[in-house]
């Protein structure tokens, strides 16, 4: 009962310091569209990487499993769906390699990476959930410890516009993980042509979270520009979900999405501007931030944002609240341009550490109200009150007493402890 009283009251009686302390900057990002760009964001410095994002097209997980419930981040394979990348999961085995016919190719369901996990890529979706050793491309061995696969995809990249038609095909199988340490796949053209057995080794790119690949040049790309705990947002490329008149497709846009050491909220309508963070259920939804903060026109220029809307960011002990304020997008570049708001919870702990601390017990109380004060206080001069502020009970307190409150009539009074640190108010109930 005291722990939970006081928690509730300092956290109630610092978030509106905590706030009236916070500092609010803007920040934009200018993003090429001819040579299309991720920018990778650190919230707290400010600090903007910024890498091309047409130089791959797979993703292979580098993080090492964590059993039992972090196996999935070391098997992800993920498609450059901003680059139009998009994969199919044929019937067909390994064995069927040479003779793989995509006669039909176009009426095969694609496959698209998750909208909420960086630990489903779109070679993962087909998994079998109630299977904790299935990853969708392959399974695990007991007995070898490898990951094992044997399934043929169709990759293809979309054209030079959204609905053009597919080219640069290639077909892939990913052969296996090796305990952990390595991939192993086979990729080549639809032909047999241009066959490459690839190897990517985990321990080349410590602190990342993937290797990257490009099927033009048979390359293994490190493009991610700092270590994963160095950045919280990606603003990037990716296929979701739009309502385009009567049609709903999967559509390019230009979003942003979480880092998975990031927690991010969505608020949208008039209480979006005042609303306190500690009342909020963060959550780590890749995509929590999303794209839909602005309005989709086709035309070029400024594009409308939703003023209604703002997201509140949490990572470690620091909260960031973000409300977008401009987009544009011209046939040169996109900018995009957004309040920052910081509130750091460290603040907070402090005032916590340095403020006076009183509980008072039990709460609703019948003849006696308990006051327990912290244990650098020495003396105290109590005062209770009703909700008119009348002067009911004074008393002088030391460490822990016991106050009659036998005399008082049933309803909510409010006590205030005032020392040489400071005064509080707390309220209590008399039944």
């Amino acid at each position: 009962m005291k722990k939970n009283l006081f928690t509730i009251l300092f956290l109630a009686s610092f978030a509106s310091n905590l706030f009236a302390q916070s500092i609010t900057t803007t920040d934009s990002l200018s993003m090429t569209i001819g040579t299309a760009v991720d920018v990778y964001y650190n919230l707290q410095t400010g600090k903007k990487d910024t890498v091309n994002n047409r130089n791959w097209h797979l993703a292979f997980a580098v993080r090492n499993a964590q059993p039992p419930t972090k196996t999935m981040q070391a098997a992800t394979v993920l498609i450059n769906e901003g680059r139009g990348v998009s994969m199919y999961e044929t019937n067909k085995t390994l064995a069927d390699w040479n003779t793989l016919d995509t006669t039909g190719w176009n009426t095969w369901k694609p496959a698209f990476n998750s909208d909420s996990s960086w630990d489903v890529g779109a070679f993962n979706k087909t998994r079998n959930m109630a299977d904790p050793f299935d990853y969708g491309w392959g399974a695990y061995n007991m007995t070898s410890r490898d990951v094992s696969g044997s399934k043929i995809y169709l990759l293809a990249n979309d054209g030079a516009y959204p609905g053009a038609p597919a080219t640069n095909f290639r077909k892939i199988c990913i052969q296996k993980i090796v305990y952990d340490t390595q991939w192993v796949f086979t990729i080549s053209k639809l032909d047999g042509t241009d066959s490459n057995t690839v190897t990517i080794k985990k321990k080349d790119f410590a602190g990342k979270l993937f290797a990257y690949y490009n099927m033009n040049t048979n390359t293994v790309i490190d493009r991610e520009p700092v270590p994963a705990n160095q950045w919280n947002l990606l603003f990037t490329r990716y296929k979701a979900l739009v309502t385009l008149g009567p049609t709903t497709i999967m559509y390019p846009v230009m979003g942003v999405l979480q880092n998975m050491n990031t927690m991010a909220y969505k608020l949208t309508g008039p209480t979006a501007f005042t609303a306190n963070y500690d009342t909020m259920k963060f959550i780590p939804k890749t995509r929590t931030i999303d794209w839909d903060w602005k309005v989709i026109t086709t035309s070029p220029g400024e594009w409308p944002i939703v003023d209604t809307t703002v997201f509140f960011t949490k990572n470690a002990n620091h909260i960031n609240k973000i409300k977008f304020t401009r987009y544009h997008a011209a046939s040169d570049r996109q900018v995009i341009v957004f309040n920052k708001t910081k509130y750091d919870a460290l603040a907070l702990n402090e005032a916590i550490k340095n403020k006076l601390q009183v509980s008072v017990y039990p709460n609703p109380a019948t003849e006696n109200l308990f006051v327990a004060l912290d244990s650098k206080t020495k003396t105290a001069q109590i005062t209770i009150s009703d909700l008119s502020g009348k002067s009911i009970i004074n008393a002088t307190l030391l460490n822990q007493n016991n106050i009659d409150i036998s005399g008082l009539q049933l309803g909510m009074y409010m006590l205030t402890v005032s020392t040489e640190n400071g005064s509080e108010t707390v309220k209590f109930i008399k039944q």
